[in-house]
């Protein structure tokens, strides 16, 4: 699950952030068990102009499929919304935007809260039982 990608991740994160480079978005990453490719749509989906899957395909030069299921998982997690949208010449197509950064860290940040509380929970559980 989430704790078990977040504790993967950390050898990684802890020399990221002792050179001075681990970021906000690296974090996120790990938090939410995104891939690369799921970053770079976060990254580059806008908060106020809702876009298209395709839109942001052609934008991405990555695949729509690819895209799609990045979006929707986006949604899952409740860093981006989706909406339908009625066309003048077609019927309706789902549009995407991401949430306000401060919206998406304070999200990270409980996220991070939660897993934190769940670490301690398990370790004092073992340190009872042996």
């Amino acid at each position: 699950g989430r704790i078990d990608t977040m504790l993967d991740e950390f050898p990684a994160l802890s020399t990221r952030a002792d050179q001075g480079a681990l970021t906000c978005h690296d974090l996120v990453k790990c938090i939410f068990n995104l891939n690369q490719t799921e970053v770079s749509i976060l990254r580059s989906l806008p908060e106020d102009d809702p876009r298209t899957p395709n839109d942001m395909a052609e934008v991405m030069k990555k695949d729509r499929s690819t895209v799609y299921r990045g979006l929707e998982k986006l949604v899952s997690l409740g860093l981006a919304y989706k909406e339908r949208k009625g066309g003048e010449s077609r019927g309706f197509s789902n549009v995407y935007s991401r949430v306000p950064e401060k919206e998406l860290f304070r999200k990270a940040e409980k996220s991070l809260d939660e897993c934190y509380a769940k670490i301690k929970t398990i370790l004092k559980e073992t340190s009872e039982s042996e």
